[in-house]
């Protein structure tokens, strides 16, 4: 078609008008003119580009679908397409890529006409998208598994998303499915008729709800082969709630059952040892408690904390630590009477409970574990340590109480023991010797009173390590509490926290925690100007929750020391924030406010903290050791961090592996693309005063060193 150099003129300023890139393209696919859009989104001019192929826009893996759109104008000539607009990346000319809409359409009846592609830029669009689906996904995708494969469909059930797991779990690769009708690449089939089984897109369209798959489905693989599997789909919608497409969940049915076998076992038995765990010991307690309360039965409950434990585990590390505690349960296992419960109940402390057994038994059942311990020499890398045990032991009666009442009355018999020298037994009388326990527990709780009150507590720090050290990365650590013990030596938290949690001494532990830090790291900040100020991480309590002074003094303390918030942290377990969620969501909320970051500890011990993470405003979570330990051997430990580990990356979260004691663990770690890294494997703890008075903090450099 011939035109005049007026027309050509005024088709040009059109052209330029125009708020998209648009290109013209003539029979052979061949660019004629690019306008003004087009010239800013790729990156090339008109004159740079004309008479090149259209196709040198777009990414070689999605020429086909590019293709496409010409195949339609030749299909119908002289007539719209019928094609569809498509959604694909384009490359501009220096190699990046970016989504885009095209559409292709004739400039004329003519068999000869030219055509005209219209590109938009959809990476605004793009944006909001992945929002809308990260919150749907977030919440779906935790929910239905955690080896999971996700696909989305549009309205019409036309694929327009697999991700790689979806690929392999198909056997379809992307670029290939892309545009094609779900059947196709998700082909289900009843496992009992062999009949298709209905377009799970179609029926969560049609009833405007999230549905499941019923049991039995069977996905035919494109190589022929069978999976039985699970879904869920769930509709996605745009800004006015209008229905855009379905997201659809699935997975391995077969592994989903071995995992979840798995987490049942875990739920009832702690993951170290294999012995029961303290959940399920408190159950078969209740269960006791009341068959004594019901007829004249009697029976009995030991308590026991290992002595000289800590030697091991600080000078040989936490992977020591670790055997020893399984080789004391597989010991005491041994020695067990068919209806006794043996059980862990956290750290180096056991409980066996002694079904029908009088307390003169049970006494001596006690002194027979006592004296196998202390007979027993553990060896680890030709080091010989011998061992003790502290004791307590308390008859179960109809007069015994709530399960935490025999918990705590058999705690404070073992501490009797231990008080008096330890490696011994205490059987605690159902009237107790008037002030003895009294006077055992007074102690220890005016010990802690007065280190709160005299600054006797000690701060340790231990480093937290990026995996990918090419990266550079802002220094990190947390802040341990040790108090001297009258020996010259330093207990560890978990020795004595559990007493001043009983007392509700917390909240006055944690602010002098806060107190201390905030004031050496300023000192650390004015005496290193140079050098970056590390984040450094406070483990809070459960008390500090209800602690309605504990955000005004953190504040007090930051400005009093003038010390940038950025450089406090917060740690609240899991399972403080599980069992109080709406109190620590506003607690979060009042911290973030100070400038401080919250991180979760411990997490990932059920399925529900999946659920809970999305509204917790969090900068990180720590991956709970008894996971961490598992991912050398256990390949379901390791696909449960992986999960963990890619919710994080969604959700922009910094993930840690904490307790990492092997080189082996930490090479796992790297190849699952965990963040950080804490643990003896990495850095031990060190005194964060060291012998000169000096604050030491690990793993600081001047700002802007590159890290080694």
């Amino acid at each position: 078609m011939t035109t005049s150099p007026a027309q050509d003129k005024r088709f040009r300023q059109m052209l330029d008008a125009a708020p998209d890139a648009m290109v013209v393209v003539d029979q052979r696919g061949r660019m004629v003119a690019l306008n003004r859009e087009a010239e800013r989104l790729f990156g090339w001019t008109d004159a740079e580009v004309r008479g090149e192929p259209s196709s040198r826009l777009i990414p070689q893996r999605f020429q086909q679908v590019y293709d496409a759109l010409s195949v339609s104008d030749a299909e119908s000539p002289g007539t719209p397409p019928k094609r569809a607009p498509v959604r694909i990346f384009a490359r501009r000319r220096d190699g990046s890529e970016f989504p885009v809409e095209i559409h292709r359409s004739p400039l004329g009846p003519s068999k000869q006409a030219q055509f005209l592609v219209t590109i938009r830029d959809l990476t605004e669009w793009r944006v909001v998208q992945e929002s809308l689906f990260r919150q749907k996904e977030q919440a779906d995708v935790t929910l239905a598994s955690i080896a999971d494969a996700v696909i989305t469909t549009d309205v019409a059930g036309t694929i327009t998303y697999l991700n790689p797991t979806a690929e392999r779990l198909t056997g379809w690769r992307t670029t290939e499915a892309l545009g094609q009708p779900l059947a196709t690449v998700l082909p289900l089939v009843s496992d009992a008729t062999r009949q298709p089984i209905e377009s799970i897109p179609a029926r969560c369209v049609r009833e405007g709800r999230a549905v499941d798959l019923a049991d039995g489905a069977l996905l035919v693989r494109r190589d022929g082969t069978e999976v039985p599997i699970g879904d869920s789909a769930a509709p996605l919608y745009d800004r006015q709630g209008s229905t855009i497409g379905v997201v659809l969940v699935f997975h391995d049915v077969t592994e989903r059952r071995r995992t979840a076998r798995k987490l049942s076992h875990q739920a009832t038995h702690d993951a170290l040892t294999g012995l029961v765990g303290r959940k399920e010991f408190e159950e078969r307690l209740a269960r006791v408690l009341a068959e004594a309360a019901a007829g004249a039965v009697e029976h009995a409950l030991c308590y026991l904390d290992l002595d000289r434990f800590k030697l091991v585990n600080d000078s040989c590390g936490h992977e020591a630590g670790d055997d020893l505690l399984r080789k004391i349960g597989g010991l005491l296992a041994g020695r067990m009477r068919s209806r006794d419960t043996l059980a862990r109940l956290g750290g180096d402390e056991f409980g066996i409970l002694l079904e029908y057994c009088s307390s003169t038994k049970a006494e001596e059942i006690a002194g027979k574990l006592q004296r196998a311990i202390e007979d027993f020499r553990y060896v680890w890398r030709g080091t010989s340590f011998s061992l003790g045990v502290s004791i307590g032991v308390i008859p179960i009666t109809a007069a015994s109480g709530r399960p935490a009442d025999v918990l705590r009355a058999a705690d404070e018999a073992c501490y009797a023991a231990k008080d008096v020298g330890g490696n011994r037994v205490h059987l605690a009388q159902p009237e107790p010797v008037p002030g003895l326990q009294q006077q055992v527990e007074s102690r220890r709780i005016v010990r802690l009173t007065r280190a709160v009150d005299e600054g006797q507590f000690q701060l340790y720090a231990q480093a937290i390590v990026p995996l990918t050290p090419d990266h550079p990365a802002r220094p990190r650590c947390e802040i341990l509490l040790r108090l001297p013990d009258e020996r010259g030596g330093v207990e560890t938290a978990d020795s004595f926290l559990p007493q001043a949690e009983r007392h509700r001494l917390m909240p006055a532990i944690d602010r002098w925690v806060v107190r201390q830090t905030v004031a050496l790291l300023s000192r650390w900040h004015r005496d290193h100007p140079a050098f970056e100020l590390p984040l450094c991480s406070i483990n809070l309590s459960v008390s500090s929750l209800d602690d309605p002074d504990l955000v005004p003094a953190v504040r007090e303390y930051l400005g009093e020391h003038q010390l940038p918030p950025g450089a406090l942290c917060f740690e609240i377990t899991e399972a403080a924030a599980l069992g109080n969620f709406a109190q620590l969501v506003r607690l979060i909320a009042e911290i973030r406010a100070t400038g401080c970051g919250v991180g979760l500890d411990d997490f990932g011990n059920s399925l529900a903290s999946f659920v809970h993470l999305k509204a917790l405003s969090v900068d990180y979570v720590k991956i709970g050791g008894h996971y961490v330990r598992g991912v050398a051997d256990d390949p379901v430990y390791g696909t449960l961090v992986s999960a963990i580990n890619e919710i994080g990356r969604i959700m922009g979260i910094v993930t840690i592996a904490e307790e990492v004691e092997s080189e082996t663990i930490l090479e796992k770690l790297r190849g699952l693309g965990v963040g950080y890294a804490q643990g003896h494997a990495v850095a031990p703890p060190m005194p964060l005063v060291n012998s000169d008075g000096e604050v030491a903090l690990p793993h600081v450099q001047r700002s802007g060193e590159a890290k080694t």
